[in-house]
């Protein structure tokens, strides 16, 4: 993914997760888009990379765009190099309900996996289904639970 392409996936990505932080119950409809702008800024900082924060296009076997896909460093701790944290995986409108999804987290997977990553974590708000649905039969497992989201692992074999 270009620099540009990351800036502008980021903006919407703030929206998306200012409505979801809201729908959740974690934050009002007038505090969530300056919030949920402060805390992605706050993750990624003026250089993502440098953070261990990478972001990638998902392209079909024609090479046409499908979604794309944020994963760094786990939220809260100190850098791992075997544990990763799957902040978002998107696909586009147009493509969803054809299988993209999976195909992008196994994509997701196989590079960790290359990397010598052996754990993959994310957080998916309760209301999510179609996202529960993908990671329970991609074999996550639930690290913790509440009403209003989940926090799931997978471990990864080695690559």
């Amino acid at each position: 993914m270009t620099d540009a392409e990351r800036d502008d996936a980021l903006r919407a990505e703030a929206v998306d997760y200012a409505e979801a932080k809201a729908r959740a119950g974690f934050w009002s409809r007038e505090e969530s888009l300056p919030r949920a702008r402060e805390e992605i800024a706050g993750l990624v900082g003026p250089d993502p990379a440098k953070r261990g924060h990478a972001f990638f296009v998902g392209l079909d076997d024609a090479g046409d765009r499908v979604g794309w896909v944020w994963i760094g460093p786990v939220p809260g701790s100190e850098p791992s190099r075997t544990t990763r944290w799957l902040f978002q995986i998107v696909v586009d409108p147009p493509r969803r309900g054809k299988g993209y999804g999976r195909g992008l987290l196994q994509a997701v997977e196989r590079h960790l996996q290359g990397e010598g990553v052996s754990e993959l974590r994310l957080n998916v708000f309760a209301w999510n289904s179609i996202a529960l649905a993908l990671y329970r039969s991609s074999a996550y497992d639930v690290l913790s639970e509440s009403e209003r989201n989940l926090e799931m692992r997978k471990r990864l074999s080695p690559g």
